[in-house]
């Protein structure tokens, strides 16, 4: 693929702007919970309504966490279109390690998001759209992530 890699800002719903000089600011390594019903992704946050900003998806197809770069090494970065310092994007164009032509012969239509903090990125291809909403150590219970609590 030769073409532009296309960053476009994705809002989660949670009322404020997430990432680089916005209102809040993810954090750190992100905690992944997956299993049957979906996937988790958990991570720190700052200047936002609680402490943690919690990420589910219904389904997901390809989900990896890139640490300590935040874009694909294996692309030349002259085709990057778009980025602007947002947390959550969807991008389009994108090469990715696994087959994504081949995978959707199986699967079906997918869109690639990209979660993006200093340190690291997390890039999900799935069928299903994110659901995001800021939490305590507390609210997690219910996900294998409880056991972050004290």
């Amino acid at each position: 693929m030769n073409g532009p890699i296309i960053h476009t800002p994705y809002d989660l719903g949670l009322g404020i702007t997430l990432g680089d000089k916005r209102e809040a600011n993810a954090t750190g390594t992100c905690y992944i919970q997956t299993g049957a019903g979906g996937t988790a992704l958990l991570w720190e946050v700052v200047r936002a309504p609680k402490s943690l900003l919690l990420i589910t998806f219904d389904r997901y197809e390809v989900i990896r966490e890139l640490d300590e770069t935040w874009l694909s090494i294996e692309t030349n970065s002259e085709r990057w279109v778009g980025i602007d310092g947002s947390f959550a994007r969807t991008v389009q164009g994108g090469e990715f390690p696994t087959s994504r032509e081949n995978m959707e012969l199986i699967t079906g239509p997918v869109t690639h998001f990209q979660f993006v903090t200093m340190g690291s990125c997390v890039d999900v291809l799935s069928q299903s759209k994110p659901t995001a909403r800021f939490v305590e150590l507390s609210d997690l219970k219910d996900y294998r992530l409880g056991h972050l609590a004290p």
